[in-house]
């Protein structure tokens, strides 16, 4: 009778607000104690020891889920019926109805967009042969998924579809016959790209696939990590041994409570673990077995030494492995797989190394796993390489995820700038220089080995230059750390990302300061300097120039609907904060993570959490996982889009804190990331757009993407030396000349040929939104104008040779005959700023378009953002119902992809490859003020406008292409040109 008191006085106190006091307790139970004939003091005593003493909200949650269905849509009223159940329970009463909703709907909000396939020759076999086969590792990793990782069911069945997928590209292992399969499977920086090869590598060993390799990186640590998830995900023990032996727990992840499977590792998660260590192991086993090895040219050897020496011998001389089917996945596949020697040379060892690998089995496929998948398009599409041939798989991450387009958006988004689809979580500082200046170098620092007094002496200077953003930084993760605790985030990992230099001896440099700033802050907790608490205070409260509190930034992602990526946002007060300082403060530790530091990041060892600063380079760029990452101090600057984005290590999953998490950076590097995010998400537009396309492969793919006017600059040279043979597209494409001479021979020349165009074009124009509009302009006049015009020497993209060139190849086509010229012109430029043509009818407003710091040289004016448009410019000759069509397509296309909030004006790739007409192009000019094209302390040299223009091309009905040979040398130039649409209406850059 006493049970069901308690589960009755249990319910009812779940629709009650907490806190709940003694008074409440009582009072629930005498109303229950008229129902039910038990004592009121024990029943009041029995409710509060629960209420006392809940279990975990994980359990609470799981318990949840085993009534809720895995797919499909969920109503409220089930949704409730499962919470009475979980409250009902009392081991979780106590949690409160309120949180255990919140996080199931934000469990089951979760939402995932379909991958897109583009494959050769398809032949699928999973469906058929699915009731024949024992999932038996695939099952007990998707419940460890479920169960222990909590990861939400959305992803858990997208990923069960998405492996089934992958298989079917590849073949059924039980088949007869020799046969070698190559995919690639493309997702998002930090997006869960592992836990879907586990997954993948559980189904294949189900499906017969016996011998699995994971080339997991270069760097031993991230080598070590990959093992360790394999181990809890796919393996279900801890490869090293001796570590289960000092604690007992041998079976760890999926392995808890779960069937024992029959499988072998023949690689450790130890530092040392890696293959060529000491093994007894049989190679001949029925039973799966597991390789995780590095990416080096010394571990590939001995990869290919024991591989080879399981082999037979043919009658032609090859070695051969008949008895195993094999799976290779490769790992970040855009590093050091790719040949990167020139066309005639051999190829690479990592490369030939791999090649050898699979060489040496009659069945065997290639998995490459990237996020950066720019290189591997331009492998040579032929036979014995690793080009993915069969199959390219374009992963979706899910909704929750925080990508490059949360962090930075399409366009730098100004200082006190809001966006309703951009956290404003980026912090850009200036104040580094004295500290590392950006062309440092490795001897810049003296050599002090026996000299201790100088040591001290530069290390203490060294320490007077610490710039105040670093400060801000170290005392922002504090303040993260504090507030995770007040969230009830205790037994969680914070980590602190430090990555400002490749040179080790600059980065012991730099682990000394912020080793000597966190004690410093940690002796002020610990013993309440008030200085010390107001600097944190001012840190969380008060908004400073372009640097906003964690107050501020907390209520603008709530008040902008971004809070619905993470229910656990809210406000807290200082009170709070101060008060779980001192804990935050004294879990810290700082570690240098490097090849010449002995520091590890053991996240493993640490079951109640780590909390560490990391201060490293390579190490920490590349596929290593850093656990609960939530403030970055970042100035590792590089033009390559792989190399960039791949150290975005701040990219993920970030429930809990999200709104905590703070990215210093300097602008430069806060651009380029906007427009490496753009690029990328036009490489993947133009994925899911080719894979609607009735026989598109992945031959198709790379050959388009080869002809990209932008591609070049995405990928180290030597990694597309196939690509010195240009050839470019520019069919769909939106083409600016970001990049002019400031030779005042060549403005005079560009502003004459300019205005004769003009003049050319005669007043029947039309006045749209303040800019003059021409339709039906010849395409002669159009070549004569670009004909005339002169760009800088380094804008191979939009060099007008070029555009020439493509223009003449499609008017055979009958296409881009007709076109529409807008010259855009700025109403509120000030009266000296106006340019009069056509006997004063038209007047033409200068814009002003502020010159990039990076790029621009005495020589040439690089526009910042690389934009001289605004967005909105390029729809201006649309009519209204071409305009409203635009619209409706994006909207549905925006609604389709999942996107917040809604579209404010048409998408440019929709306009000219849907609405637009082939046979007519758009043609804007601009004229920008001459002051933009000068950087601060350079004396200006003429007082023209500097004419730049744009052109949106229509797509095309045909593949024409222009093609043109340029020197190998030139090759960096094109690393740095590209072409994009911004996606924010920036009119002027001031």
């Amino acid at each position: 009778m006493i049970k069901q008191a308690v589960k009755t006085a249990l319910v009812m106190i779940s629709r009650m607000p907490r806190p709940l006091s003694g008074e409440v307790i009582r009072s629930t139970a005498e109303k229950v104690i008229q129902i039910l004939p038990v004592g009121a003091d024990e029943l009041a005593a029995e409710i509060k020891d629960i209420l006392d003493n809940p279990d975990s909200l994980e359990e609470a949650l799981r318990f949840a889920r085993t009534d809720l269905p895995l797919t499909g849509s969920i109503d409220d009223a089930r949704f409730e019926e499962v919470i009475d159940n979980v409250v009902c329970n009392p081991r979780f009463a106590g949690l409160g109805r309120d949180i255990i909703r919140e996080e199931l709907m934000s469990l089951y909000n979760i939402r995932m967009e379909d991958f897109k396939v583009l494959e050769r020759n398809p032949k699928p076999w999973v469906y058929e042969k699915t009731a024949s086969i024992r999932w038996n590792f695939w099952k007990r990793y998707s419940e460890y998924l479920l169960e222990q990782k909590g990861m939400p069911s959305a992803v858990v069945t997208q990923t069960d579809r998405l492996t089934s997928r992958i298989l079917d590209g590849l073949f059924d292992p039980v088949l007869p016959g020799a046969i070698t399969k190559y995919g690639l499977v493309v997702g998002q920086v930090q997006s869960g790209k592992t836990s879907n090869y586990t997954g993948l590598i559980s189904k294949a060993a189900d499906a017969g696939f016996n011998l699995i390799i994971v080339l997991a990186g270069t760097q031993n640590s991230l080598r070590s990590q990959t093992q360790l998830r394999i181990d809890e995900g796919f393996l279900g023990f801890d490869t090293q041994f001796q570590r289960a032996f000092d604690t007992g727990e041998h079976t760890i992840g999926a392995g808890i409570n779960r069937q024992r499977l029959p499988v072998h590792s023949v690689t450790s998660s130890a530092s040392g673990g890696d293959i060529g260590g000491s093994t007894t192991l049989t190679f001949h086993t029925n039973e799966p077995i597991i390789v995780v090895a590095k990416k080096t040219k010394p571990r590939l050897e001995k990869l290919v030494k024991w591989l080879s020496a399981q082999a037979e011998q043919r009658p032609d001389g090859k070695r051969v492995i008949r008895s195993k089917k094999m799976l290779l996945i490769d790992d970040e596949a855009d590093q050091a797989s790719i040949n990167t020697n020139k066309e005639d040379d051999p190829a690479t060892t990592t490369n030939r190394l791999i090649r050898d690998v699979i060489g040496l089995f009659e069945k065997s496929g290639y998995v490459g796993y990237t996020a950066t998948p720019f290189a591997n398009i331009f492998i040579p599409i032929e036979e014995d390489q690793l080009f993915p041939r069969d199959f390219i798989i374009n992963l979706p991450a899910p909704s929750n995820y925080i990508g490059p387009d949360r962090v930075f958006g399409f366009s730098v988004l100004e200082d006190d700038g809001d966006s309703d689809s951009v956290l404003p979580v980026v912090r850009r500082i200036n104040d580094y220089d004295t500290f590392i200046p950006d062309k440092h170098k490795k001897a810049d620092l003296p050599i002090w080995k026996t000299n201790e007094a100088v040591e001290q002496n530069y290390i203490t200077d060294f320490r007077g230059r610490a710039p105040e953003s670093l400060k801000t930084a170290v005392k922002s993760f504090i303040i993260t750390c504090a507030v995770r605790l007040l969230r009830g985030q205790s037994a969680v990992h914070n980590s602190m990302l430090i990555h400002i230099t490749r040179f080790q001896n600059w980065q012991k440099l730099v682990f000394r300061v912020v080793d000597e700033l966190l004690s410093y802050y940690k002796l002020g907790i610990e013993q309440n300097v008030p200085e010390i608490i107001s600097e944190l205070r001012a840190v969380f409260e008060t908004d400073t120039d372009g640097n906003r509190s964690y107050i501020t930034t907390t209520r603008t992602i709530l008040a902008n609907g971004l809070g619905k990526l993470d229910h656990h946002m809210q406000v807290h007060s200082w009170e709070d904060v101060v008060a779980v300082l001192h804990d935050a403060a004294s879990r810290i530790q700082v570690r240098e993570i490097n090849g010449g530091s002995k520091d590890v990041l053991d996240y493993y060892e640490h079951k109640g959490g780590l909390s560490v600063i990391a201060i490293g380079g390579d190490k920490l760029s590349r596929g290593l996982t850093l656990e609960g990452l939530s403030v970055s101090y970042y100035l590792r600057a590089s033009r390559m889009y792989d190399t960039l984005m791949q150290m975005g290590r701040w990219f993920g999953y970030r429930t809990g804190y999200t709104d905590l998490c703070r990215l210093f950076t300097s602008r430069d590097i806060n651009e380029w990331f906007c427009h490496i995010t753009h690029a990328s998400e036009e490489l993947r537009d133009e994925f899911d757009y080719m894979s609607n396309v009735a026989g598109a492969t992945p031959e198709k793919y790379a050959l388009k993407v080869r002809t990209h006017p932008g591609v070049l600059q995405i990928s180290a040279s030597n990694k597309i030396r196939k690509a010195v043979d240009i050839t470019i597209s520019w069919a769909g494409r939106l083409i600016e000349s970001y990049e002019l001479s400031k030779n005042r021979d060549t403005v005079l020349r560009n502003l004459e040929i300019t205005t004769g165009f003009i003049e050319s074009l005669g007043s029947s124009f039309n006045v749209r939104k303040d800019n003059y509009l021409w339709k039906d302009v010849s395409a002669g006049k159009v070549l004569e104008f670009l004909h005339g015009f002169r760009l800088s020497e380094n804008l191979r993209a939009a060099d007008p040779s070029n555009l020439i060139r493509f223009i003449n190849l499609q008017l055979t086509n009958k296409e881009l005959t007709s076109w529409n010229v807008a010259l855009i012109s700025k109403k509120t430029a000030d009266p000296d700023k106006h340019t009069s043509m056509i006997g004063g009818a038209v007047s033409a407003g200068w814009y002003l378009r502020t010159a990039d710091a990076m790029n621009t040289t005495s020589e040439n004016y690089y526009l910042r953002k690389s934009h001289v448009i605004s967005p909105r410019d390029e729809f201006i000759d649309l009519e209204d119902a071409e305009y409203l069509e635009a619209m409706k397509r994006t909207t549905a296309m925006w609604i389709d992809k999942n996107k917040e909030g809604a579209p404010q004006y048409p998408n440019g790739e929709i306009v000219r490859n849907e609405i637009r007409d082939p046979s007519t192009s758009l043609l804007m000019i601009y004229l920008l003020e001459p002051k933009g094209a000068f950087l601060k302390d350079e004396p200006a040299t003429f007082s023209e406008p500097v004419v730049a223009f744009a052109i949106s091309f229509p797509g095309s009905r045909f593949n024409s292409a222009v093609s043109y040979k340029i020197p190998e040398q030139l090759l960096p130039y094109f690393d740095q040109d590209f072409e994009f649409e911004q996606d924010e209406d920036d009119d002027d850059d001031n």
